[in-house]
């Protein structure tokens, strides 16, 4: 994997209060630290900047559900839905 240097394990503060954007966020990080890759090699491999990724990774708003879905992608993941269950 490009870099220079290992993933940090900080999770650092949150973007938003939304708790599903928080924890998609939080998915997508723990994938990218676990393939051992770092913000800067996902967002260039997913076209968006590391500051876009960075806002998706703490769950921020405002960001474009295309640049959510390529971020998936570059991780080697696959967006779905599932009933809620509570409908």
């Amino acid at each position: 994997m490009p870099g220079t240097s290992a993933p940090r394990k900080k999770t650092g503060k949150p973007a938003g209060d939304d708790p599903v954007l928080l924890a998609l966020g939080q998915q997508l990080a723990e994938r990218r630290r676990e393939i051992g890759a770092l913000q800067a090699d996902i967002a260039e491999r997913a076209g968006v900047s590391r500051s876009t990724l960075h806002t998706i990774e703490h769950g921020g708003t405002g960001v474009r559900w295309e640049k959510v879905s390529a971020v998936a992608h570059a991780l080697g993941l696959r967006m779905s839905f599932d009933a809620d269950g509570d409908q």
